[in-house]
C-alpha cells in the first residue's frame, strides 16, 4: 500500500490535492460501477477514456483519483471534484494505462518471492483458473480475480497486481487480444507455472492463422521463472507437439488420463489418480471438457503439495461460472435456460450446442448472435457453425447480431426456414421468445460479450422464476 505523497513518487506524477498521509488501498480500473473509499484509474479501453467516470466515482464515495495531464477536460474535472469532496486526493500523471502498469511491475518486484500460476488459451481460461483456485485456496491465500470480465489486460492485471501483498500466491488469467501484448502480461506477473489450455478461432482478426495464435500466446514463458513449467492440454494438435527448451519444461495433461467416464443429465461421473491413488467423482457439471481441468488442476495441487482431502473438497466445491453455460431451471413447468452467454468463439459454441442437445427436453431452442473478432473469416466461420445443426436436435434457432445472416444460410440447409428467426433487435426476440417457449423447452443463449445476451438471460429467468439450484 502506498501514502499519497508516495503513490505520487511512484507515478512521477504531480499531487494536485489531498492529505499526503492517506493510505491507498484499493484501485478501481476503468470501470464505470464504484465502490467507497476506490482510487479511481481512468485508463482508456476499448478506444474509450474512463475519465467520464472520474465524477461518478468521487460521488460514490471515491477516496481519490488519476487525471492526465493533457485532459480537455482537466481544469473542469478538478473543480467539480473539489466541489463534491475538498479533500478528495487527486494526482496527475501523463498516462493512466502506462502509470497503472508501473505501478503493477513494482509491485511485482516487491513481492518477487511469491509464485504466479498464469492461463491462457483461446477459450476457457476463466474455469480454470477458478478450479485452481478453488483447490489452492483449501490451503494457502490466493489473489485471484475469476469475475474480471473478461478484462485479462495489463491493466486490469496490474490494479489487481496493488494487493499482492496481502496474499501468498496469485492465479492470474492472461488474454492476448492483439500481437506483442503477451510480452507485457509475462512481464508484470513472472509465473512459475504456465498453462496453454488451447488454440481456436478466437482473434484470428489479429493474428489471421491458429500458428500465428500460438507463437503469441508462447510469450506466456517469456519471463517464466522458479519452477519454469509449462503445462499444455495433450488433447489440442496445435499445443500437443510443443517440447522442452533451456528456459521451460513441458508437462501435458489430458483426458485420456481419466476412466470410467460417464455423462448424462447433469451429472458428470468419472474416475482420475490424485497421488497415485484412484479417485472417483460425481459432479454436478455439463461437459467432459471440464475432466480435461480438473485434470490440469490436480497435477498443479500435487506440485503445491495441497492435501488429499483438499485437493478432493475443492474439486467438489467447484461450480459452473454464470454465462458460462450455466443451468438455469423451474422444476414445475420443466423449462431449461443455459446461460453461456459470456463470449461466443466458434469453438466454444459448437461445445455448448453438442452439450446442450445431449440434455433431455420435450424442444430446444437455441439463440445466437455473434462471434466475435474473427477477421476476413468471419462470414465462412459464421456459416459453418450454422452447418453444424445438421448434427444437432435443435427445433428453433433465433439469431440477432451482425454476421448472423450467415448462421442463417448455414442452418437452412437443415432446419425449415420457419424455423430459423432474425431479429433486427434482441428486444423484438425476447418478445417472440417468450411467445413460442412451451412447458418442457431447452433455451441454449450464446453470443459475443458486446451484444449483452445476458439481458436476454435475465428476463427469462424473471418471466419464468428459473433458479440454478
Amino acid at each position: 500500500m502506498f501514502t499519497l505523497k508516495e503513490l505520487e513518487k511512484q507515478t512521477n506524477g504531480k499531487m494536485i490535492n489531498g492529505n499526503p498521509d492517506t493510505v491507498i488501498s484499493i484501485y478501481r480500473c476503468g470501470s464505470k460501477s464504484h465502490i467507497k473509499n476506490e482510487f479511481y484509474v481512468p485508463i482508456t479501453f476499448k478506444n474509450v477514456n474512463r475519465e467520464i467516470y472520474i465524477i461518478d466515482s468521487v460521488r460514490n464515495g471515491g477516496i481519490g483519483f488519476f487525471l492526465e495531464k493533457g485532459s480537455n477536460q482537466y481544469k473542469e474535472i478538478i473543480n467539480e471534484a473539489l466541489m463534491i469532496n475538498s479533500n478528495i486526493c487527486i494526482i496527475a500523471v501523463e498516462n493512466a494505462n502506462e502509470t497503472i502498469y508501473n505501478l503493477g511491475l513494482q509491485i511485482r518486484k516487491q513481492n518477487i518471492d511469491k509464485e504466479i500460476i498464469a492461463v491462457t488459451g483461446s477459450v476457457g481460461k476463466t474455469g480454470i483458473c477458478s478450479l485452481i483456485s478453488n483447490i489452492l485456496e483449501t490451503e494457502k491465500a490466493v489473489l485471484h480475480d475469476f469475475n474480471n470480465s473478461n478484462n485479462n489486460t495489463r491493466e486490469f492485471i496490474s490494479t489487481d497486481m496493488m494487493v499482492f501483498e496481502n496474499y501468498e500466491m496469485g492465479v492470474f488469467e492472461l488474454g492476448t487480444a492483439r500481437p506483442g501484448s503477451m510480452h507485457y502480461l509475462s512481464k508484470l506477473v513472472q509465473p512459475s507455472i504456465a498453462v496453454i489450455n488451447n488454440i481456436g478461432t478466437a482473434h484470428l482478426n489479429k493474428f489471421k492463422t491458429k500458428e500465428g495464435i500460438i507463437s503469441e500466446k508462447i510469450h506466456i514463458t517469456e519471463f517464466i521463472k522458479d519452477k519454469k513449467l509449462l503445462f499444455i492440454n495433450g488433447d489440442d494438435e496445435y499445443l500437443k507437439n510443443l517440447k522442452d527448451t533451456k528456459d521451460y519444461k513441458v508437462k501435458k495433461y489430458s483426458i485420456n488420463e481419466a476412466f470410467d467416464i460417464i455423462e448424462k443429465d447433469g451429472q458428470l461421473r468419472f474416475k482420475t489418480a490424485i497421488y497415485g491413488k484412484e479417485t472417483e467423482f460425481n459432479l454436478n457439471l455439463y461437459g467432459k471438457h471440464h475432466i480435461t481441468d480438473i485434470i490440469l488442476a490436480i497435477k498443479i495441487a500435487e506440485i503445491y503439495q495441497i492435501g488429499y482431502g483438499n485437493i478432493v473438497k475443492g474439486i467438489m466445491n467447484y461450480q459452473a461460472i454464470d454465462g458460462r453455460f450455466k443451468v438455469w431451471k423451474n422444476k414445475e413447468n420443466e423449462i431449461t435456460l443455459i446461460n453461456d452467454s459470456y463470449s461466443s468463439s466458434y469453438e466454444s459454441v459448437k461445445s455448448g450446442l453438442e452439450i446442450a442437445n445431449k440434455m433431455e427436453s420435450k424442444r430446444k431452442i437455441a439463440v445466437l448472435g455473434k462471434m466475435a473478432a474473427l477477421g476476413d473469416e468471419a462470414p465462412r466461420i459464421h456459416e459453418e457453425l450454422g452447418d453444424l445443426f445438421g448434427n444437432l436436435d435443435f427445433d428453433y434457432l433465433y439469431l440477432n447480431g451482425e454476421f448472423t445472416k450467415h448462421i442463417f444460410r448455414g442452418a437452412l440447409k437443415h432446419l425449415e426456414e420457419k424455423k430459423i428467426k432474425k431479429f433486427k433487435t434482441k428486444e423484438n426476440l425476447i418478445e417472440e421468445l417468450k411467445k413460442n417457449i412451451n412447458n418442457g423447452d431447452l433455451i441454449y443463449i450464446k453470443a459475443a460479450g458486446q451484444q449483452k445476451f445476458s439481458e436476454i438471460v435475465e428476463d427469462l429467468k424473471k418471466e419464468y422464476k428459473l433458479d440454478s439450484k
